[in-house]
């Protein structure tokens, strides 16, 4: 008894684990643009700044006219 119990329980956490783990999973592929700056160095502290917003992954790519954009992942 207590081992169906134990059984159901799995697999409702599971049914309910999955479907939240694919969402989190499919958003997180993608790269997002931030903000544009004057300068690699500028971009390059906004990236740093906002670490605990959106994790360690960012980059810094050139824009039109000498402006930096900031992506982040």
């Amino acid at each position: 008894m207590k081992r169906r119990i134990a059984l159901a329980a799995a697999t409702l956490a599971a049914a309910v684990a999955l479907p939240l783990t694919a969402t989190a999973s499919a958003q997180a592929s993608a790269w997002h643009f931030q903000g544009a700056y004057p300068s690699a160095a500028a971009c390059d502290e906004a990236g740093k700044a906002g670490v605990l917003l959106w994790g360690p992954l960012f980059v810094c790519s050139p824009g039109g006219q000498g402006w930096y954009n900031l992506y982040v992942h």
